[in-house]
């Protein structure tokens, strides 16, 4: 409950950072979760209950191909696929909660669009980036989407870069991942334990 959490006093910031597996790319042809997905709308909640000035979310760009799922299905006879990977028998009625559900290909982007709607309604000025960290210093070219809403009158100020992968003269060029990393401590070989 975002009152008790709180307990009557006023919220400045809230940022999230929802679950992305089940957005991201890297799960592939695996099933999605309806309830995981949705979790960025705790964030509305927030907004409703006790209306922080600003919110911030941090996620995979994939989150804005976010909308409603389907059943998996069988590409030969059209059939549901159910959890297990097992194809529905002819006529068998699968329950949602057995299917192997997948992204909606031709609603991409609807639950998004919804989402931020939502915030609009509450007051907030709404906006998001897709950023490298690479470009802000960081030692990773792994892209984020940031999202910021404000419903404090000010501006939203997106950071500008401070790294390049190409930096002209007188930038800083990205920085490697190997800069982070102790190649005199390779640990133990999960072979040999």
């Amino acid at each position: 409950s975002p009152q008790a959490a709180t307990q009557g006093r006023l919220v400045g910031w809230l940022h999230l950072s929802p679950d992305c597996t089940h957005h991201s790319q890297a799960a592939g042809g695996q099933p999605r979760s309806t309830k995981i997905r949705g979790l960025s709308w705790v964030g509305y909640r927030w907004a409703g209950q006790v209306a922080p000035d600003v919110i911030s979310l941090e996620n995979v760009k994939q989150i804005l191909q976010w909308g409603p799922l389907i059943a998996k299905r069988d590409k030969a006879t059209g059939r549901v696929i159910k959890l297990d990977e097992s194809v529905a028998a002819p006529g068998e009625q699968v329950p949602v909660r057995e299917q192997f559900l997948v992204p909606d290909k031709k609603r991409a982007g609807k639950t998004w669009r919804k989402f931020v709607a939502a915030l609009e309604v509450l007051g907030y000025h709404v906006e998001w980036r897709i950023l490298c960290a690479a470009d802000f210093g960081g030692h990773t070219t792994r892209e984020r989407l940031f999202m910021i809403a404000r419903r404090d009158g000010q501006p939203i100020r997106w950071p500008a870069p401070t790294h390049f992968k190409k930096p002209a003269k007188g930038q800083k060029k990205w920085k490697p991942a190997a800069d982070c990393i102790d190649f005199s401590d390779l640990g133990k070989s999960i072979f040999t334990r």
